[in-house]
């Protein structure tokens, strides 16, 4: 089973606070954490590091690679190599078939694996 993680969109609908350059998944809403941030380690409870997929637009690449250098993501010191950069944003069904085009080319997913397609900019709460 892999993840899907999707960071790719604009989030201009929460604007003023965010906006094309700054959007929701980077904010800190309900946390010292960025909703990006708290997606990645809500996901990182049940999967390991090389089965989580990131997709994000080219624009956020900085955004992406700051971000998780803030977090821990693996004890053993694991990089998160599986970063897509769209080359340009499509939305959402888009972003999801490239990442299972990768899925299946680089990560070797069989045809019948199930891959679990997540938002970056949700607040869940509990996070348990």
């Amino acid at each position: 089973m892999k993840a899907l993680i999707l960071a790719g969109g604009k989030g201009t609908r929460l604007w003023p606070l965010s906006r094309k350059n700054y959007p929701k998944q980077f904010l800190k809403l309900n946390s010292n954490k960025s909703l990006f941030q708290q997606t990645i380690e809500r996901l990182l409870k049940a999967f390991k590091v090389e089965d989580i997929v990131l997709m994000t637009n080219s624009d956020y690449k900085f955004h992406v690679q700051s971000e998780l250098n803030f977090l821990s993501i693996d004890p053993q010191g694991s990089p998160f190599n599986n970063i897509i950069l769209e080359p340009t944003s499509r939305n959402t069904a888009p972003a999801i078939a490239l990442g299972i085009k990768y899925c299946i080319e680089k990560l070797k997913c069989a045809e019948d694996e199930v891959i679990f397609v997540s938002p970056s900019d949700h607040i869940i709460s509990p996070v348990d």
